[in-house]
């Protein structure tokens, strides 16, 4: 549904706000598969499970998400403006041609149905949505916007929008309006121009309620659509942190073989990595206050999991920061997830508005002339 206000621009056309609409799904739905595929990647990195095939694959998962999230944000961004110029002004048809740029982006010039002036502009998509910048069957797409700082170009109709923005570089623009030059751009005709949306009725008083009520459902939606992105983040941070705490559970305990020590309890150490078989050695701190008999011999922990597997720790946690960052994880994780549990919880309760409309005066009968003298 267009937004309010938005009567008479590009939005109000249905075709358009349903296209709009579509490209903000599916820019959810981008971000949300990358950072499930991110959350579950840092788990299996954490915890060591999965098959061998799958560890073996995490480096390119973890890209893979990575990319479907940062395409899911770039996308919502373009989305919010879009939303923006297609409400501040209507649709209008320009003779258009589209420009090969080899490696660069791809790019369409507009030209100005009232000064026949050219604009150069840089779609803004990617390499599968091309086909949508090339002119219609008449030679023209719809464009909203200013050609200064950037617009929505779509398909006569407008159930496709794309987003574009001024070709950077004088020299850059002169070679694409050149090109566009070249394929016949001055030589067509003008389209003509898309037809307004009706206007709507003025509004009942009855109608005004109800308009009331929903442009308060459309603030709690983008509301609660803020804190279902701050639930989202929650959950990320929290699943690695409680998979780190658990996955700490089985590190193993190991002999030591203390070489050298100082009075404060610092000291030199060897073992043997439980599952290389490797000899190593490193910075341990033993308990300066044991029994004489366990001199030259001492006990310690070995992470098992995550980027900090092997690194060595006494019973104080000493010797890495694995369970630091758990707790951190864990503990910014939960209060995100309660802080969008609970906001989202309450930005869908509906506020107690009356919905019966309002009650007219009476009307009273109208009394004849020759009843009044009476």
């Amino acid at each position: 549904m267009p937004e309010t206000g938005s009567q008479g621009t590009a939005l109000a056309v249905a075709d358009t706000a349903k296209a709009l609409a579509r490209y903000r799904a599916c820019a959810g739905i981008c971000v949300r598969v990358g950072l499930t595929m991110l959350m579950g990647s840092v788990i299996i990195a954490l915890t060591g499970g999965g098959p061998g095939w799958v560890r073996g694959a995490l480096p390119a998962l973890i890209g893979v998400s990575l990319f479907c999230s940062g395409l899911g944000l770039l996308t919502l961004r373009l989305s919010r403006r879009m939303r923006d110029r297609l409400a501040a002004g209507p649709w209008m048809a320009c003779a258009a041609e589209a420009v090969p740029r080899g490696i660069h982006a791809a790019a369409v010039v507009l030209r100005d149905p009232a000064t026949g002036e050219l604009w150069p502009l840089t779609v803004i998509a990617i390499q599968q949505r091309y086909h949508l910048a090339q002119p219609g069957p008449d030679g023209s797409l719809w464009w909203c916007g200013d050609p200064r700082t950037g617009g929505v170009i779509a398909p006569p109709g407008g159930a496709d929008l794309i987003w574009t923005q001024p070709v950077r570089g004088h020299w850059s623009r002169q070679r694409v309006v050149r090109a566009a030059q070249r394929q016949g751009l001055l030589d067509r005709q003008a389209s003509p121009q898309p037809a307004s949306p009706p206007q709507p009725p003025p509004p009942s008083p009855v109608s005004e309620l109800f308009e009331r009520d929903l442009q308060w459902e459309r603030k709690t939606a983008r509301r609660w659509g803020g804190y279902r992105w701050v639930l989202l983040a929650g959950v990320v941070l929290l699943g690695p942190g409680l998979a780190g705490s658990l996955a700490s559970e089985k590190d193993p305990q190991i002999d030591l073989t203390v070489i050298a020590q100082e009075p404060d309890g610092t000291c030199e150490v060897r073992w043997t990595d439980p599952w290389s078989g490797e000899r190593r050695e490193g910075p341990f701190h033993c308990d300066p206050d044991r029994d004489p008999l366990l001199d030259g011999w001492w006990t310690g922990w070995v992470v098992s999991y995550g980027p900090w597997k092997g690194e060595l720790y006494d019973s104080d946690l000493r010797g890495t920061v694995a369970d630091e960052v758990n707790a951190a994880l864990s503990v910014a994780g939960g209060a995100l997830t309660l802080t969008g549990l609970v906001g989202g919880f309450k930005g869908r309760q509906r506020r107690n508005t009356p919905t019966e409309p309002p009650a007219e005066p009476p009307v009273e009968p109208a009394v004849e002339p020759a009843e009044q003298d009476r």
